[in-house]
C-alpha cells in the first residue's frame, strides 16, 4: 500500500470515519475533506460501511482518470460527474490506470 502524507491521514484511514483519500504531488495519500463531504452527502442518512476500496475515477468531461482510495465502498459507488470502477487493491487500480497510457485518458464512458 502507498504511504500516507502524515500520521493524521494514516490514523483516519485505519480507524476513523469513512473518508476519501487522493494522492498528493509527492505521491502520498492525503485525506480530502471536500471529496469526503461530497461523498457523505450523496450517501444520505445511511452510515457508510467500512472497508477500504480502491477506485479509478474517470472525469466525464475530460476522460482523465485518477486513482482514489476510500475507506468505505459506499462513498464512491455513484457519482454525478465521474465514471467509477472499484478494485480490490492499489496494485490492481494502478495497473489498470497505467494501461490507459500517459496521460491516463479514457475517451469512452465506462
Amino acid at each position: 500500500m502507498p504511504d500516507f502524507c502524515g500520521p493524521f491521514d494514516r490514523a483516519l484511514a485505519s480507524s476513523g470515519a469513512p473518508a476519501v483519500f487522493l494522492f498528493d504531488t509527492e505521491g502520498l495519500l492525503r485525506f480530502d475533506p471536500e471529496w469526503t463531504r461530497d461523498a457523505w452527502q450523496r450517501v444520505g442518512e445511511a452510515t457508510p460501511r467500512l472497508g477500504t476500496t480502491w477506485w479509478l475515477a474517470r472525469d466525464r468531461a475530460s476522460g482523465y482518470v485518477l486513482i482514489v482510495m476510500a475507506t468505505s465502498p459506499d462513498l464512491l459507488a455513484h457519482h454525478p460527474r465521474l465514471d467509477v470502477r472499484a478494485y480490490p487493491d492499489h496494485a490492481s487500480a494502478r495497473a489498470a490506470r497505467e494501461a490507459l497510457g500517459h496521460p491516463p485518458i479514457a475517451p469512452e464512458p465506462w
